[in-house]
């Protein structure tokens, strides 16, 4: 009987110590309206820059243009590099002082 029950004691053991946290993947939010936000401001930081030429506002369009193609493929990237589903911060109610932010690095990123 006793071998018997710490034979139960080291499965249970495996199974909450090695099994468990691989099923529960990290979670990780973040902001997406916020990198539009960035983005709205420096495109129309050069549109209405007194001295910028029609191909720097030209050039900002295309980049503004493009930019919603570079966000999406950057999100379907984003899970397998880290590890973690990404939620809108939008989607997640309350603070979230456990959740790792995502939005500082893809700033940096995408350039904003």
């Amino acid at each position: 009987m006793g071998v018997n029950a710490l034979v139960s004691a080291a499965l249970i053991a495996f199974v909450h110590l090695w099994l468990v946290p691989e099923r529960l993947p990290a979670l990780a939010v973040l902001d997406v309206a916020e990198l539009y936000r960035l983005k709205e401001l420096q495109v129309a930081a050069v549109l209405v820059k007194r001295d910028a030429s029609d191909e720097e506002r030209a050039g900002a369009l295309r980049r503004a243009a493009g930019f919603g193609t570079e966000v999406s493929t950057l999100l379907q990237a984003l899970p397998s590099e880290c590890r973690c589903i990404v939620l809108a911060r939008g989607a997640v109610m309350g603070s979230e002082p456990l959740l790792r932010d995502l939005t500082p690095d893809v700033r940096r990123r995408l350039g904003l």
